[in-house]
Parts: structure tokens; sequence; C-alpha cells
């Protein structure tokens, strides 16, 4: 979390180990200081109010002409104000990108951990993935690896590229 604030990054989905289990995919999202859905309690506890929260995901691939990015949104419906997040990975450059892709198409439950503007955990549950999403979440996963092989191929592979240009693109629609 500290690395993701001194990054200016408000989410990332990476694998983990928790309690000396399985590996899975973990998302963390920071929601923003003065965030609707954050309570201040006794003694300056930052609590979030409500849940657990329905969690909404939504996967796309950016197609650029040096690689594919795959983009995964997500939407925690807070009680006041939902939390999004947009995730960028590109599977053909970075490991922990693809396998935390993998482990999200074959798990049946996200490890999802929200903290504050100072990275403290204020929220944590396990969000079921259903047979549909895990396969969606594969078949676009599998589409990104071809994609890039053939991309590797013609000598034009460039994830850089291709990361800047998806990331451009976010930024040009969410403003």
């Amino acid at each position: 979390m500290v690395a993701m604030h001194e990054a200016a990054v408000t989410a990332t989905c990476v694998p983990v180990q928790l309690d000396d289990g399985d590996w899975t995919a973990a998302l963390f999202i920071v929601a923003p200081g003065g965030s609707p859905c954050l309570r201040t309690g006794a003694g300056g506890t930052v609590r979030l109010s409500g849940g657990p929260f329905a969690v909404q995901f939504e996967a796309d691939l950016h197609e650029h002409e040096h690689g594919t990015v795959f983009e995964l949104g997500v939407q925690i419906r807070t009680p006041v104000e939902p939390l999004d997040a947009c995730l960028l990975f590109v599977t053909g450059h970075a490991s922990a990108h693809f396998e935390a892709l993998e482990l999200l198409a074959g798990s049946e439950r996200l490890s999802l951990f929200i903290g504050d503007e100072y990275c403290r955990v204020v929220w944590q549950q396990r969000v079921p993935l259903s047979g549909a999403q895990r396969t969606g979440i594969r078949s676009l996963l599998d589409e990104a690896v071809r994609r890039d092989a053939v991309i590797r191929l013609t000598g034009r592979y460039d994830p850089e590229a291709a990361f800047g240009d998806a990331h451009r693109r976010r930024q040009a629609v969410s403003r």
C-alpha cells in the first residue's frame, strides 16, 4: 500500500499468499481522502460505512499495434458513493500482471482490501467470482496472449507504448 501511495496509484491487483494458504489474486484500492464513504470514528479511526459490498467487474482489451493491454474496471458499491477503479495489465511484459489475471481466472474468490489515504486497511472482504466471470477473464487473457505472440513475431512488440496509449485513452474517458 505504501508503494501505491508513493506512486500515486489508487488500485492494484497482485498475487498474494494469505495465512500460509494458496496463492490468490488480491485487489487493493485506496479510497481518496474526504471520500463520502469514509467515516472518522472515536480516536480518529477511519472506517468504511456499511459492508460487505457488492462488487461489479468489467473487462476489456485495448488492442494496440505494439501490444495488448487488459483492462479491468471495478466498482465497489458503498452505500454513500461507489468506489471506482480501473486497472491496466500488460500480460506479455510483467509476470505479476499475467499471474494476477491467471489467479483471477481460476479462483472462486477475490480478496479485496480497501485503504484510506494513509494506506491503512479500513475494509477487507472476499468477493465471489462466478463461473461466467472467470470464463470471461480467461477468454480475454487467452486472446491477449495469442495477439501479443503474433505481434512479437513481427518485431513490433513494445509493451510500454501499448500501456501508455491505453492509459492516455482511460484518462481522456474519465475527464
